[in-house]
């Protein structure tokens, strides 16, 4: 553990931490309690932080679940259970997921499903079939999204 900072100091460092890249105010907290400071003390320089506006839960929540479902082609259940570490509210995370356009969300589905299908074109029907919707479900997508994906890929190669 390093030294024991004082407060102006770990708000400094804290505040470069926090413009560095979006943090989660559970994440924050962590981190200033790890610099030494006392939990009341890092609660305190967190809710401080916050009202600067260096730490914002819902800000975090909107990065985070696009980010991940952008470049990573993660779906809700996958971000939902990977964010569950960072302690957000609940209102905060469904906002977020809520804010994936549905249209969008629905072709990443179906181009994730039909590149895997394609890959694993060689397999029977039935092996194909559960390895690409594990692969789906591994991504984190919906069951009744994938099942339906998986439909209208069997009729396009009917």
């Amino acid at each position: 553990m390093a030294r024991n900072l004082g407060i102006k100091e770990a708000k400094q460092r804290a505040g470069r931490f926090c413009a560095f890249r979006e943090r989660s105010p559970n994440e924050l907290l962590e981190k200033i309690q790890s610099w030494g400071l006392s939990e009341e003390s890092a609660a305190k320089l967190v809710a401080e932080l916050t009202k600067e506006g260096f730490v914002d839960e819902q800000r975090f929540a909107n990065a985070y679940c696009n980010d991940k479902f952008e470049f990573n082609s993660w779906g809700k259940n996958k971000i939902k259970a990977s964010i569950y570490s960072h302690k957000l509210s609940s209102t905060a995370l469904q906002e977020a997921l809520d804010r994936i356009d549905p249209e969008k969300y629905a072709e990443r589905l179906f181009d994730l499903a039909k590149t895997k299908w394609e890959r694993l074109s060689s397999e029977e029907k039935l092996k194909r079939k559960q390895k690409t919707v594990s692969y789906l479900a591994n991504k984190g997508f919906e069951q009744d999204l994938i099942w339906a994906a998986i439909e209208k890929l069997e009729a396009e190669s009917l």
